[in-house]
């Protein structure tokens, strides 16, 4: 199987999608990965036997990618995920693009100029991984009194559908924020976030109310993060240089009670180096699972890392909203394609780490092939043609 076979697959499952739409759209994903240099449209007509103008007529059109992604999900990933939501800065020159402003890039470690997505993905806890959802360029932050208001509004958006997925909502310490907290939870999602480490949370009192007048006591005092009270805090994972300690805390930032995981990193001499307090707004969750799932948020930052490196995902050259929502989904969702294909189908104990420099190769190698067995005349079912095919395909390759 191949990216043009499993997409011509999926898309017999979207019957809203007419014939002419299905072949543009399994072509594409196919070329996206045999493309060399930038991926805009002057390029893709050079490798491909439609011209310009169609790829301009058809990134103009909509296409529904969250679907798409979930029939990929449900067919190659595990039944144990959660949802995981990122910004991920693009560069981009020039004045005339919509949505260009400062944005936080963190290679960079600063603001700078170009534009952002707001990318949602499916993290595949059991296969370690991340699968593409669906990525919203930012666009009306100007309507709002802050980028993380207009996150939170993203969030509520798109909801129901993160919902098909998991209950859960995984994100980075930066949106560990009441206003952002309160909007997940309104939208019916759980955030499993990390706090930051001089949050300040408070023991629940669970003893008897001494008899005076005045409000009942709520708190017994606060938490300090390094010297935990064993009457609350139970050890969920112990390790060699950590431990995990678990408990149910009142968050002060938050107005409210969450569940959390508090981690120490210990130095030779036994004594605490330092100190990561995760959480999660549902009460119910284990220590182990925010550990985990938090952990495995970081994976959607490798599938911005193959985008960006491999397929484009900063190589649009349009000023149109809609084709450049459908340029970086067309980036991100090739790399759950590869990654379904090459990594996911294959038994668990057997799998090797997932290289998209790799799948870019071979299916350079397959085009650049098929031209010189087609143009010589050569029939490509002789035993020798085979044979030699495939020490072709893996010509070039990291890890032949």
């Amino acid at each position: 199987m191949n990216v043009e076979t499993l997409t011509r697959t999926i898309l017999g499952n979207m019957p809203e999608t007419t014939k002419w739409r299905r072949d543009f759209i399994s072509k594409n994903f196919c070329l996206q990965c045999r493309l060399r240099g930038r991926h805009n449209f002057k390029n893709m007509s050079r490798y491909s036997e439609l011209n310009e103008g169609t790829f301009h007529n058809n990134y103009a059109k909509d296409f529904d990618f969250f679907e798409f992604n979930l029939h990929l999900l449900e067919e190659f990933g595990s039944s144990e995920r959660i949802c995981a939501f990122d910004p991920s800065y693009i560069s981009k020159s020039g004045k005339c693009t919509p949505g260009l402003g400062y944005f936080w890039s963190g290679c960079a470690g600063k603001n700078k100029w170009g534009l952002e997505i707001g990318g949602f993905a499916a993290i595949d806890i059991i296969n370690n991984t991340a699968m593409h959802l669906i990525a919203d360029q930012t666009l009306a932050q100007k309507e709002h009194s802050n980028l993380l208001a207009y996150y939170a509004d993203l969030v509520r958006f798109r909801s129901e559908e993160l919902k098909k997925v998991s209950d859960y909502l995984a994100a980075d310490a930066y949106f560990s924020r009441a206003p952002f907290v309160n909007a997940v939870l309104e939208s019916g999602l759980d955030l499993i976030s990390r706090l930051r480490d001089d949050g300040v949370l408070f023991y629940p009192y669970v003893g008897p109310q001494p008899k005076r007048k005045g409000a009942k006591t709520k708190y017994l005092g606060q938490v300090d993060p390094r010297n935990l009270d064993p009457a609350y805090f139970t050890c969920c994972i112990e390790d060699e240089g950590f431990r995990i300690y678990e408990a149910t805390l009142y968050c002060k930032a938050f107005k409210r009670m969450i569940r959390v995981a508090v981690m120490h990193t210990y130095a030779e001499d036994g004594s605490i180096k330092k100190h990561k307090i995760f959480f999660s707004t549902d009460l119910s969750m284990s220590g182990i699972d925010i550990y985990c799932y938090y952990k495995g948020r970081y994976q959607i930052e490798f599938l911005y890392r193959d985008a960006k490196q491999h397929v484009g995902l900063e190589h649009a050259q349009t000023k149109s909203e809609t084709k450049l929502h459908f340029h970086f989904n067309t980036a991100l969702t090739t790399v759950s394609l590869a990654k379904a294909i090459y990594h996911l189908s294959q038994p668990i104990e057997s799998r090797t780490p997932f290289s998209m420099a790799d799948v870019k190769t071979q299916y350079f190698n397959e085009l650049l092939w098929n031209k010189i067995i087609c143009g010589c005349g050569l029939d490509p079912h002789q035993p020798k043609i085979i044979q030699l095919k495939q020490k072709v395909l893996n010509f070039g390759k990291i890890r032949a």
